[in-house]
């Protein structure tokens, strides 16, 4: 790490193959950050809060023939703690070198892993965002509840600006707490976000801490919050505590796209699908992504703000 000159810097190396230009493209097909100002070519910009201080951070994120990451941080987090997570949301804190085993196995993931080179899954920033998605998205469509979003944290939440890219991270706990009404929440969804903000600021929904759970203890610690239910506790293990290789059960889309690429008369039940996946340990959960993906136009089970 450097902090010798202007913005503090770090380096990060993958462990197998890694293509940052596939995080970029991930997060292009989903929906990308509420932002003002251009891009620039070639980086991939994140901003978030960090884990624990609910401190605003920004990194531009760029990568090198060698294959090394170079992030630089914007903002007042450590730079520590804005790398930690950093590896965190890319997955870069997995060891992929068995990656291409999986593909020598199975041929459907063979052909993933040719559509979607050096990919891993881009994880939410933390559990916290991860859960207030579920809350916001349930009972609406997808792009209503994105927009929804978005106006939240252009409106409540802070900005960061990288080297000209101004980027808004979504609204801490305090404002989670303090909200009384919103346009386009409805029903006893204010509600359950105020819970949401109490139980953060409370450690309840601490992401590494939540890491360090079982499998069961997790999802129950989950589903004790308001509005989150088993489906909503499964997308946060998965896709914010970065289970690399337990199985979605309960993404109806994803048996769509197994029947897809496995050439099948018809959708898997879910014994038929934990059988066929047995070919994609230790990565299952990559590859379940990869399969959303492939029915996505390159999308895939997840929200971040993001640009690349």
């Amino acid at each position: 790490m450097s902090t010798a000159a202007g913005p503090p810097t770090f380096i990060l190396d993958p462990l197998g193959d890694y293509s940052l230009r596939e995080s970029a493209g991930f997060i292009d097909a989903w929906h990308e950050a509420p932002s003002e100002g251009n891009k620039s070519d070639g980086h991939l910009h994140l901003a978030f809060l960090t884990d624990r201080e609910w401190t605003p951070a920004g990194v531009c994120l760029t990568q090198g023939d060698s294959g090394r990451v170079a992030g630089t941080v914007y903002g007042d987090a450590p730079v520590d703690a804005v790398r930690a997570q950093t590896t965190r949301i890319l997955s870069l804190d997995v060891d992929g070198r068995e990656w291409p085993e999986v593909a020598n196995r199975d041929p459907a993931v063979a052909r993933l892993q040719t559509m979607f080179p050096g990919f891993r899954p881009v994880n939410w920033s933390n559990a916290y965002e991860a859960a207030a998605w579920c809350l916001i998205s349930s009972r609406i469509a997808m792009r209503q509840a994105q927009t929804v979003k978005e106006r939240m944290c252009r409106e409540l939440g802070a900005s960061v600006d990288i080297h000209g890219h101004r980027l808004y991270c979504f609204p801490g706990p305090e404002a989670l707490i303090h909200l009384q009404t919103f346009k386009g929440l409805f029903g006893r969804k204010v509600e359950y976000l105020n819970g949401l903000g109490d139980a953060a600021l409370g450690g309840e929904i601490d992401t590494e801490t939540l890491r360090a759970m079982s499998h069961e203890k997790a999802l129950e610690t989950l589903q004790r919050l308001k509005g989150i239910g088993e489906f909503g506790s499964q997308l946060v293990r998965l896709r914010a505590l970065s289970a690399v290789d337990e199985l979605p059960t309960s993404e109806a889309r994803l048996l769509s796209a197994v029947a897809t690429a496995y050439g099948l008369s018809r959708e898997p039940d879910i014994t038929k699908l934990t059988e066929i996946a047995e070919q994609w340990r230790p990565y299952r959960m990559w590859v379940a992504v990869c399969l959303r993906r492939m029915l996505s136009g390159g999308a895939g089970m997840m929200h971040s703000r993001a640009a690349g």
